[in-house]
């Protein structure tokens, strides 16, 4: 249930990069997630997380809320995730999420 939690970080890491507007030769370091896990959750999830987490009421960043609304979360963007990803990848999304409530939070 934590695996569909997860893929909104990995969202948010990326969104957040892509809302850079400073020159490349300006910026010392990119965001970073929170949890270096969920580089591993599959592209497929990403948006079904993202819309999810915010149903719910969490930050694209925080895991605590994220992870605490894991029920809920995977309620939201279970449908989402299985018909845009493939059963392995929708798997994927669910170990991930298990592992980064459990690592990470």
């Amino acid at each position: 249930m934590a695996f569909l939690v997860t893929i909104l970080v990995f969202g948010a890491s990326a969104a957040a990069r892509g809302l850079i507007t400073e020159a490349p030769s300006a910026i010392t370091t990119a965001p970073e997630a929170p949890c270096p896990l969920t580089t591993e959750i599959p592209a497929c999830a990403i948006p079904c997380m993202i819309s999810a987490g915010s149903e719910a009421g969490c930050g694209i960043l925080d895991l605590n809320c994220q992870c605490g609304a894991a029920p809920q979360i995977h309620s939201l963007a279970a449908p989402c995730v299985i018909s845009k990803c493939s059963p392995d990848r929708a798997s994927q999304v669910e170990s991930v999420g298990s592992a980064i409530c459990s690592q990470c939070v």
